[in-house]
């Protein structure tokens, strides 16, 4: 009887650990997955909004080099979640920040092996979005058009 309880405990235990690694929509654009970024020692994230629909994950970063403080560098990512196949043809994108950078931009073949888009970086002395604020996105593809917020992560109170 107590090896049949044993047993019956294992086999839940391992049931519930393996319901519990699903991945997350934003792997492949978090900070850490950033393969141009993740080396440089001396970094400071400022700020990270992270948004998502039924068919995009989006994440948008500013930060700083630790010796520089007048210069920060603004990063987008756009991520396909949706159905396969992807995106392929004219993609379309617009964002757009409160108290920062703006911009937009067309993928002449949005088809890809891989289902992330890096959209760019900026730069410079300029403002920067609002830290307790909203990034709109505005993504049209193949497949439709959509709307999404990337809100901000940890955002101060």
């Amino acid at each position: 009887m107590k090896r049949i309880m044993g047993l019956l405990l294992l086999c839940t235990a391992l049931w519930i650990s393996g319901c519990s690694g699903k991945a997350s929509i934003y792997d492949g654009i978090e900070k850490q997955d950033i393969t141009s970024i993740k080396s440089i020692k001396d970094l400071n994230f400022i700020y990270e909004y992270k948004g998502h629909t039924d068919n995009w994950a989006s994440a948008y970063y500013v930060y700083q080099l630790k010796n520089d403080k007048d210069n920060h560098v603004t990063r987008l990512f756009l991520k396909y979640i949706g159905k396969e196949p992807g995106p392929s043809g004219e993609m379309k994108y617009k964002y757009t920040t409160e108290g920062g950078h703006d911009g937009s931009g067309t993928l002449s073949d949005a088809q890809s092996p891989s289902p992330i888009y890096n959209l760019g970086s900026s730069g410079g002395n300029g403002s920067i979005a609002d830290q307790n604020s909203v990034v709109n996105m505005h993504v049209e593809w193949d497949g439709g058009t959509e709307e999404m917020e990337l809100m901000p992560v940890n955002p101060r109170k």
